[in-house]
């Protein structure tokens, strides 16, 4: 259940910042806005943790910072 709840939070956060996509690939984390990849640094973030939960929580401190 908690978990549910995190990725409605990351969808209304994600809606509030503009980012239409949220995707993980090989660890890194890849947010689109208007069709274009957000980069941090001209590369994508990687995620460090391993667990959903810690994961989701990951993400929102990234969505937070863009």
């Amino acid at each position: 259940m908690e978990l549910l709840l995190l990725v409605a939070e990351l969808k209304i956060l994600a809606s509030e910042k503009a980012v239409s996509a949220i995707e993980v690939k090989d660890d890194k984390l890849m947010l689109t806005r208007q069709g274009d990849f957000i980069m941090l640094g001209g590369k994508f973030p990687r995620l460090a943790k391993k667990q959903a939960g810690a994961r989701l929580k990951e993400i929102k401190k990234l969505l937070l910072a863009i």
